[in-house]
């Protein structure tokens, strides 16, 4: 019995007649510091099982294997990780000192390969455009080349002093019109030249039947070779940023023009062209300036870009309605009509594109011509291009939810039958692509419906989530234009106070009239307290 303990008197440094009860006191109060020892429950079990002590045995017997494991099982784990962590390195020198090499080997191939298709140098003075007598020479044949030319072309004149760019050496010149086409290429220029800021028959992007034919002056219409340049495009967005805050239209009208006259719009980059004149276009009609909005929609369509055509009759529409001239108005918007219709035959844009034209077409008969039965048949047009659309991409999925609440405001105000209504209702809200906005134009149209209908429970329930949601947005953007709905509640609903309490909720809603959000929460609160007296 001694030996084992004998032992452990030692370790712990305690006298040999140290007693196994005293043994057990003082390995009980080592275990309160270091809980998870396994030989100090091993020990403790020893004591108790040599005192008789069997079930106190098992029980520090069994912590003893438990912690036993444990430990074993970290320190397996954390070998594994060693070996891991081990094998990574291992794996990084041999991919390092693998391809090291092979960069070596191609960084010299390239050197090599770049001094061999290094052009030789002339050595100096063996230029022969540089002799004397050779510019001499080329002088007197590129004289006499022009006055032959002339001489049998009276409507060409050479004037080389223009600008910089258009300066050639003798040698230039006569290299140039060894072209087989410099003839026709010297005429055509000398044409545009000649033609300057008069209309002359370049091409606009659309024509529409309905009105003459459309004359772009020569400076409007890209038409230098080359490919787009990324300057360029940086210049229209330094513009564009600046522009949008200053809104100085004119600023921006000049800057189109300096562009084209010293940088000269290539053909490639008519879009750029066509979207600066876009942006000019909405800056005017913003001012309601017509005659301006009416000369820079012009000069889009002369730009040649197919993506801006609807673009230029929508501002057109608008700016001629704006000034009262109805009938060149309703011109214009048949135009935007037949340039969708242009569009979706040729196929020029995809699905989403066509689908937001028809969108906008429905949108134009409704803001501007009082046709809600255009404006419905429109939207519906697009809403049923984008459903054939067997791949429903995340765009398509924005216009269709755009198209729905136009198509729902149509609904309110043609007060549709409860069961059609109520399953566009259901597709808006189970499509989940509606902002805080448009959630509440869409919660303001479900309540006008059920208003209207008399159904003031129905009504009632959601002006709650309307406030709920105001009292939760920062800010209120929504971008939606009440003006055609709110002057079609004359007519859709009959019963002057429900009218009067719409009209109070359109206009608590309408993002464009500046109020608080406490003057909103009130104008609904007022709403919801008539429908729960009714």
């Amino acid at each position: 019995m001694k030996t084992p303990f004998l032992q452990l008197k030692k370790k712990w440094g305690l006298a040999e007649d140290t007693s196994i009860k005293d043994l057990l006191e003082h390995a009980k109060n080592k275990l309160q510091s270091d809980i998870s020892n396994p030989e100090l429950h091993y020990a403790i079990a020893e004591f108790y099982r040599h005192t008789g002590n069997s079930s106190e045995a098992d029980s520090y017997y069994k912590k003893a294997f438990k912690l036993t494991d444990k430990q074993t099982l970290r320190r397996s784990e954390k070998l594994e990780r060693r070996l891991e962590q081990k094998r990574d390195h291992t794996r990084a020198k041999l991919l390092l000192f693998t391809f090291i090499p092979l960069i070596l080997i191609l960084f010299a191939a390239g050197i090599f390969w770049t001094m061999l298709s290094k052009p030789e140098a002339l050595p100096e003075g063996s230029n022969p455009e540089k002799f004397a007598f050779t510019q001499w020479l080329a002088k007197q044949q590129m004289a006499e080349v022009m006055t032959t030319l002339q001489a049998e072309n009276p409507e060409l004149t050479f004037d080389f002093s223009r600008s910089a760019t258009n300066t050639q050496t003798p040698m230039e010149f006569m290299q140039s019109m060894m072209q087989p086409d410099a003839l026709e290429k010297l005429k055509r220029d000398q044409q545009r030249a000649n033609e300057g800021d008069d209309d002359g028959e370049g091409k606009p992007a659309f024509q529409c039947s309905h009105e003459p034919p459309v004359r772009c002056a020569a400076r409007d219409i890209p038409s230098a070779p080359g490919e787009k340049r990324k300057e360029v495009v940086l210049l229209m967005e330094a513009y564009r940023s600046v522009l949008s805050t200053e809104k100085d239209c004119e600023k921006l009208e000049q800057s189109i023009e300096t562009i084209g006259q010293q940088l000269q719009w290539r053909k490639s980059e008519s879009d750029i062209k066509a979207d600066l004149e876009d942006f000019a276009t909405e800056c005017f009609y913003k001012q309601k300036n017509v005659e301006k909005t009416l000369e820079h929609a012009k000069k889009v369509q002369c730009a040649g870009n197919d993506g801006y055509i609807n673009s230029v009759y929508w501002y057109t529409t608008a700016i001629l309605h704006h000034a009262g001239d109805l009938e060149k108005a309703r011109v214009a918007y048949q135009c935007f009509q037949e340039a969708t219709a242009h569009i979706e035959k040729n196929k020029i844009f995809g699905s989403a594109y066509i689908a937001s034209r028809h969108r906008e077409s429905g949108a134009l008969a409704w803001l501007y011509f009082d046709d809600l039965e255009t404006a419905t048949t429109e939207l519906k047009k697009g809403r049923a291009i984008l459903k054939k659309v067997p791949r429903k991409s995340q765009i398509i999925m924005d216009v269709i939810g755009e198209i729905n609440l136009d198509l729902m405001e149509t609904y309110v105000t043609a007060n549709i039958d409860l069961d059609t209504f109520q399953e566009l209702l259901e597709e808006i809200n189970s499509s989940g692509r509606l902002t805080d906005g448009y959630k509440q134009i869409k919660d303001t149209l479900t309540s006008i419906y059920f208003m209207q209908n008399k159904d003031y429970k129905a009504a009632k329930t959601p002006l709650k989530t309307i406030i709920s949601r105001f009292k939760l947005m920062p800010e209120y953007v929504c971008g939606w234009d009440w003006s055609g709905f709110r002057r079609g509640l004359k007519d859709s609903i009959e019963d002057d106070a429900i009218r009067e309490y719409a009209t109070t909720l359109v206009d608590a809603t309408n993002c464009y009239i500046p109020q608080t959000t406490q003057q909103r929460i009130k104008r609904i609160n007022d709403v919801s307290k008539f429908l729960g007296a009714q």
